[in-house]
């Protein structure tokens, strides 16, 4: 206890708080500190005015983290490996694997995943990628380790919903729902009248003019005649076709509910061999004179012979490929939802045949999620992902016993949502107001519902949405473009975050924030009984509808 005493009174008044000498003519000044620290003290709060934050900002959607996503493009071009991941293009040095830049078009969230990519073969080489059903970008490989972005065309602009790249003869054609479309004629589409909904596939040359698929058909480019059956085409190399005495031949793929067929075929469709398998089969490439398929649990590689017949396989156990390029001689790029590798067919002076090293895993494809709260364990048989909700992701050797069920009705304190028509349609009945609906672009499904706070998040094929009530209606708060689907959205125990899974597109957390960018005005701290009456002013200033 530190003593106090106060000079020029007959007895000396003792204190037990801070070292201060209090003169008596300083008393009557002092007398207002003095009473708030013996009000201290004494357990007693000084009175004060309420306060209270009036927030008009508009809110927006922001994205905590986010881990994986799919690899499913891989090209090698002047020392060079390009490899998709997602929207973004990865650089990697193609003797160790390890990547030099990532080019990304848009922020992660804001432009879906890369569909098809291609190098043009022009005497000025330029990288071509197609976002799916939304956009073609064109970039320079003047510096091959640092591609430059010359061209965004639209889909609007192209006259299609873009998926797959092709080129002849140096023309390159962007295909997809719609037609075909030479990329230096955008809006002039071919094989455009073969049925809502209907995908054109690569466009490849043959002895008849120019074809691609459509559906399990080949069309004629010119005049949409039927020429053969085949899912997907790719010309054969030039070189290649002239050594096996195949001019214009092609690789096919035909896929099936229960089978898919890999082979080769001649300038005039016709098939010289194939392979038949009761998988699906993603890719189909020539590389080094040989043929490789790649299937969810393996690729298969056989040598193109005389004719276009097919020599003795060589099966290359992997779960997760996607798609392969040839780096170098007996070495190649591997990518897909496993992540990314670099394999070594034969044995050489650099080690073991059937080699797989390099190796950079991610999550990729998801088929089972459960969370407690706090983690989200997901995975497939390709492995299992254990997330920490807001952090870090780590390979897990936990097996997934259960898997969360997809919520289809929620209750907020503002509406009743629910998921209608099979996922068609999320409909969302507010208190007072009339009754929203909504449905994912390109007719996709919603997948599941949660709530965090006031607001709605809705997982559908491309991603993820956020709805709110605002002045009386429902109102978008922001959405995540990923590839989907977002099957399973968890709420942490903590906070107001919303972790989402994809079944392809990885997984990561989302909140709603204030938009940063929004007016400052639209923010103030008043005094509680004042709050009504200055909301009302704030509300003019800002053009906004009354308080309701």
């Amino acid at each position: 206890m530190v003593a106090v005493s106060v000079k020029g009174s007959t007895d000396a008044v003792w204190m037990a708080y801070a070292r201060i000498m209090i003169r008596s003519s300083n008393l009557v000044a002092g007398l207002p500190g003095i009473c708030l620290v013996l009000a201290v003290l004494m357990g007693c709060e000084p009175s004060y005015a309420p306060r209270q934050v009036i927030d008009l900002r508009p809110r927006t959607l922001e994205i905590d983290n986010h881990h994986g996503g799919t690899r499913r493009i891989s090209i090698h071009h002047d020392g060079q490996w390009y490899q998709t991941f997602g929207p973004s293009i990865e650089v990697i040095d193609p003797e160790d694997g390890l990547r030099i830049a990532k080019i990304d078009h848009k922020p992660w969230g804001e432009i879906g995943p890369i569909s098809d990519m291609i190098v043009t073969e022009d005497s000025e080489p330029e990288l071509v990628v197609v976002h799916a059903g939304d956009r073609l970008v064109r970039y320079q490989l003047t510096n091959p380790r640092r591609p430059l972005l010359v061209e965004e065309i639209d889909a609007e602009t192209l006259g299609i919903e873009p998926y797959l790249l092709s080129q002849d003869g140096g023309r390159v054609w962007a295909s997809g729902r719609g037609g075909a479309v030479r990329i230096d004629r955008p809006g002039i589409t071919l094989l455009s009248d073969e049925g809502e909904g209907a995908v054109v596939g690569r466009v490849v040359a043959s002895g008849d003019g120019l074809a691609a698929s459509v559906g399990r058909r080949i069309l004629s480019v010119d005049d949409g005649r039927y020429l053969g059956a085949a899912s997907e085409l790719h010309s054969l190399p030039s070189e290649l076709a002239s050594e096996i005495e195949l001019p214009g031949g092609v690789v096919f793929i035909l896929r099936g509910n229960e089978a898919s067929t890999v082979g080769i075929m001649g300038g005039d469709f016709r098939e010289r061999d194939n392979k038949v398998f009761p998988v699906p089969i993603f890719a189909a490439r020539v590389l080094d004179g040989r043929l490789w398929a790649v299937m969810p649990e393996e690729i298969v590689t056989w040598p193109i012979e005389g004719g276009g017949r097919l020599g003795a396989p060589v099966f290359i156990p992997i779960k997760g490929a996607r798609d392969i390029a040839m780096l170098r001689e007996n070495y190649y790029a591997v990518g897909g939802t496993f992540g990314r590798a670099i394999y070594r067919l034969m044995a050489d002076g650099q080690g073991d045949a059937d080699t797989f090293f390099a190796v950079e895993r991610n999550p990729g494809r998801v088929t089972m999620a459960v969370g407690d709260g706090r983690r989200v364990l997901a995975g497939s048989e390709e492995g299992s992902w254990l997330y920490k909700i807001g952090g870090s992701v780590e390979l897990s050797d936990r097996a997934l016993r259960n898997n969360a069920g997809q919520v289809d009705e929620l209750t907020l304190s503002w509406c009743d949502a629910s998921i209608e028509e099979d996922g068609a349609i999320l409909r969302v009945e507010p208190i007072e107001g009339e009754t929203f609906e909504w449905s994912p672009p390109r007719e996709g499904l919603v997948y599941t519902l949660e709530v965090a706070g006031e607001y709605l998040f809705v997982g559908h094929d491309d991603g993820l949405e956020c709805f709110g009530y605002r002045d009386g209606g429902v109102i978008r708060i922001g959405g995540v473009w990923m590839e989907g689907p977002v099957a399973w959205l968890f709420r942490p125990r903590v906070g107001d975050d919303v972790a989402f899974v994809s079944a392809f597109g990885g997984l990561g957390t989302v909140k709603v924030v204030a938009d940063p960018d929004s007016d400052s005005t639209l923010i103030r701290e008043v005094r509680r009984d004042e709050a009504q009456k200055v909301e009302s002013q704030m509300r003019r200033d800002a053009g906004m509808p009354p308080m309701r």
